[in-house]
């Protein structure tokens, strides 16, 4: 199973140890950067030292210089090199530490250069020497000095000063290279990468040791949430979550939930009514049955032909209902194969009331009747289905000597059928209710012929042709409600 805190452990660990890489790496080369600058720096100083001492003469190019004026050239182990050379190569002058025995600037095998300021690095092949450079922009390199150690070099070329009046006029350039023992240098470069590389260990140790009981801290709520939702169960559906307590952002996640359990409260009431209300249904023919096998068991030279009439009736209010609730079933598993054609609506009207006439009139009731050819596109069996339900409850819920009115037309591109009828029984209220199973406005039921499922059918029958029900009380008095049926208009023809 997929975990949370453990994903959002190992991202943090992830994420802190990128950071902090990338972090320690920039400090570790901007402390390496500013070490070499410090050092090219001493280097150009000793080299520009040496500079001001050389001087063109009569005889040549001299330099009034010692070894031991600076420290490097006369200790013990020789740790500063320098070598003054002619633009044609030829060595004027060198260190000590050189012993004449070795060059700066001949063969020097593979290096690398590094250039000032860029920090562009160069490879010179073996054989090559780094072009010096000028006094203000020279030249620095690695090398591998005469004693073997690694060592670092500047080099430049510059115009000696003349001395004395009888010196030739000459512009003549001479190559100064200085270089130095780097061992202190990359001995402190290692410790300052030592001490990058172990900083950032004990960062990501740090992190791995601190960021779990900081995500349990932190996803304690959801903890909660999940607790207050686990003692929630179908016998406790009145029960919500507490999002006082929650932080902000499970606050709505929280209402979520506590619309889910109201949603399912309804549900299960729905279906605690239902159960009670088919029960109720049930229990009537059932019982008429059950006396009239008794009675015919009881005294059988005293059988009744009505007794028969009375059982058929029984079982087909029996049938009627079954019949009624697998419809019911069938619509909410979407198993109502509707086959949707063009339905001229005012013929379908005319015959599907003249049906409820007979009982119209016996109610006295008024019938207004308005009808346009309007051509729908509807399943003709389960739209005739739906126009029962409707005239059906019409006529038989109307109030007595009250009216109904029936109508067809085309509006913004919908086929419209409005059956409504005189009512003083129905409220507001009643509105959200009207097509729920077995719901009838009357607080006692009989068992009679209206089960409280036609409407609910009706309104199944007409989801599956893409159709909408929908009731709403009209103003006015008497008092009337009205129930509209929506649905699209048949295709032109191509």
């Amino acid at each position: 199973m997929k975990s949370i805190r453990r994903q959002l452990t190992r991202d943090l660990l992830v994420a802190v140890i990128v950071l902090v890489g990338i972090g320690l790496s920039g400090v570790y080369w901007a402390a390496r950067e500013s070490a070499i600058d410090q050092f090219d720096q001493s280097l150009r100083s000793k080299a520009l030292a040496i500079s001001t001492l050389t001087q063109r003469t009569p005889e040549g190019v001299e330099l009034g210089f010692s070894d031991r004026f600076l420290r490097g050239f006369d200790d013990d182990r020789k740790r500063d090199f320098f070598e003054l050379r002619d633009s044609d190569g030829t060595v004027l002058e060198q260190s000590d530490s050189l012993r004449r025995r070795h060059s700066l600037m001949g063969p020097i095998g593979r290096i690398e250069v590094r250039i000032p300021f860029t920090r562009k690095i160069l490879t010179l092949r073996e054989g090559e020497t780094p072009k010096p450079g000028k006094v203000n922009d020279p030249e620095f390199w690695n090398l591998r000095l005469p004693n073997g150690d690694p060592g670092r070099a500047i080099a430049f070329r510059f115009v000696p000063r003349r001395s004395g009046s009888n010196v030739p006029d000459a512009d003549d350039e001479v190559h100064l290279v200085v270089a130095s023992e780097r061992e202190e240098l990359d001995e402190h470069l290692w410790e300052l990468l030592g001490i990058s590389a172990g900083a950032g260990l004990l960062l990501a140790v740090g992190t791995l040791l601190v960021v779990p009981p900081f995500l349990r801290r932190g996803l304690r709520p959801l903890d909660e949430l999940g607790n207050q939702v686990n003692r929630i169960d179908a016998d406790s559906l009145s029960l919500r979550v507490s999002s006082d307590s929650l932080p902000t952002e499970l606050q709505p996640i929280a209402r979520r939930i506590d619309d889910l359990i109201g949603r399912l409260e309804q549900s299960f009431e729905r279906e605690r009514r239902f159960s009670a209300d088919l029960a109720h249904e049930l229990r009537t023919p059932i019982a008429e049955l059950r006396t009239l096998a008794e009675c015919a068991l009881r005294w059988p030279d005293t059988r009744d032909p009505m007794m028969d009439r009375d059982v058929l009736a029984a079982a087909t209010q029996l049938e009627t209902l079954v019949s009624h609730i697998l419809a019911l079933a069938r619509g909410e598993q979407h198993r109502i194969a509707a086959r949707l054609e063009e339905v001229n609506l005012e013929p379908l009207m005319a015959s599907a009331w003249r049906h409820f006439e007979p009982r119209a009139g016996a109610r006295e009731l008024k019938v207004h009747q308005v009808y346009s050819s309007v051509l729908a596109h509807a399943d003709p069996a389960l739209l005739r289905s739906v126009l029962n339900n409707l005239f059906a409850n019409a006529v038989d819920h109307a109030s007595a000597g009250g009216s109904v009115e029936l109508s067809v037309a085309g509006e913004a591109g919908h086929a419209v059928i409005r059956v409504a009828n005189t009512t003083t029984e129905l409220e507001e209220g009643d509105l959200p209710r009207l097509f729920e199973r077995f719901w009838r406005k009357e607080a006692a039921r009989t068992g009679g012929e209206h089960l409280g499922l036609g409407l609910c059918i009706a309104q199944s029958f007409a989801r599956a042709m893409g159709w909408n029900l929908t009731a709403q009380l009209l103003p006015g008095t008497p008092r009337r409600i009205e129930f509209t049926l929506r649905g699209p208009l048949a295709p032109p023809p191509a």
